[in-house]
């Protein structure tokens, strides 16, 4: 049992977390995007 504890431990969901990081990035370069073109417009 103690094998099957470590070997869940260690193991990482990679697909989902870079899924989350591109979401991530995805909305700030949105939001930025928006806020520039507000302040362009005063």
């Amino acid at each position: 049992m103690g094998n099957e504890e470590t070997e869940h431990e260690e193991f990482t969901p990679k697909g989902a977390i870079a899924f989350f990081v591109v979401l991530l990035v995805f909305f700030i370069v949105t939001w930025f995007a928006l806020y520039f073109e507000m302040l362009g417009r005063g």
